[in-house]
């Protein structure tokens, strides 16, 4: 027989019941400002369920611990919620994660979904993940773009990115602030906001070792420390080694001149490699897909949309001879149902060779 022995809504989460809570096993999320607790008792099992809500009424997490009356075994499933934007009643959910527990709270078994919301349709990519595995909704081609250095180049949209990304550790990510310091070695690794910057791997036994050097950084004006570092990483990657140089526009003056020299060193190296230069007609063609001024501004502060999306650049994973790219031209055609490898990769670069 189910029996509610006791139900406390909207209960006001002072220091003080934030203390007691903590010295209960009981972490209160951060923003959380009220707290609904639910007693259930079902024969032997007592249940005890605490929900943490923000100022908004929002759901932040959900707490729900089984406890055997006669054995004392606990069971503990939580679950935490995460949302877009700042504050208001519009906000949508950017993730959700949720935990089992079982006894010595050793985690028996955990989902993950996590949710993208572009400015250009009212469709929601997600993807959920567990312990067997993952599944999306992403849209996707199965075809790919073969330039004649052997790399292939397949378009993936931005969610799929970003959900790939959060798979890989730090160390498979070049980030910020792209000077040779952030450069890795891997046998899979991705960067993102390639747009004055240019990223150059180099591709070989050793798997990929890429590069993403900003041109506006005053660590990346030495081009002779760049080409002594490029000999050095195509050394390593051993004879059969090829590359590949991504981004770059010429309204930047320091962009364009660092892409020409990047090109000259691995002219002189001899290695082949691919040439996939951004240019400024695509970055416009980026910008002409967001929304404008107050528009933008609304989506982003009411949660309405994945602040990513604003970044008008490149955004690559690069594995063996794979490298897929993502940005705002190919999230488009990816929504509207083009599944035309070449034709995305061929508007998403003014110069292909």
């Amino acid at each position: 027989m189910l029996k509610f022995t006791s139900v406390r809504n909207g209960l006001r989460l002072t220091k003080g019941a934030i203390t007691h809570l903590k010295r209960n096993g009981i972490n209160t999320p951060q923003k959380a400002e009220a707290l609904d607790i639910v007693d259930v008792t079902r024969g032997t099992i007592n249940t005890r369920i605490f929900t943490f809500r923000d100022k908004d009424n929002y759901l932040l997490k959900r707490l729900k611990i089984d406890e055997n009356s006669e054995s004392g075994v606990k069971n503990v499933q939580a679950r935490f919620y995460e949302y877009l934007g700042e504050s208001g009643d519009k906000r949508r959910l950017n993730r959700v994660s949720a935990y089992d527990f079982g006894e010595n709270n050793k985690c028996k078994n955990f989902i993950n979904w996590d949710f993208y919301y572009p400015y250009n349709t009212s469709s929601v990519w997600f993807s959920r993940r567990t312990k067997d595995g993952a599944v999306n909704n992403f849209p996707k081609t199965s075809d790919y773009l073969e330039d004649a250095s052997g790399f292939r180049v397949k378009p993936i949209s931005i969610a799929e990115f970003l959900d790939i990304e959060k798979t890989l550790g730090r160390k498979c990510i070049v980030d910020e602030p792209w000077t040779l310091n952030q450069t890795i070695t891997t046998n899979i690794a991705a960067t993102d906001c390639i747009r004055e910057c240019t990223a150059v791997g180099i591709v070989g036994k050793k798997g990929i070792t890429l590069n993403h050097l900003n041109p506006n950084n005053p660590q990346n004006r030495d081009i002779t420390e760049i080409e002594k570092a490029l000999k050095e990483q195509i050394e390593y990657q051993g004879k059969d080694a090829k590359a590949f140089m991504l981004g770059s526009v010429e309204i930047d003056t320091p962009s364009n001149i660092q892409f020409w020299g990047l090109r000259k060193i691995l002219e002189k190296t001899g290695i082949p490699f691919s040439v996939y230069k951004t240019g400024d007609s695509t970055v416009q063609e980026f910008i002409n897909t967001l929304p404008r001024g107050l528009a933008l501004v609304k989506q982003i502060k009411n949660g309405l949309m994945t602040p990513f999306y604003l970044h008008s650049s490149q955004h690559i994973v690069c594995s063996g001879n794979e490298i897929k790219v993502a940005n705002l031209i190919i999230d488009k055609e990816l929504a509207r149902g083009n599944r035309n490898a070449a034709d995305m990769i061929k508007k998403s670069f003014a110069e292909i060779v």
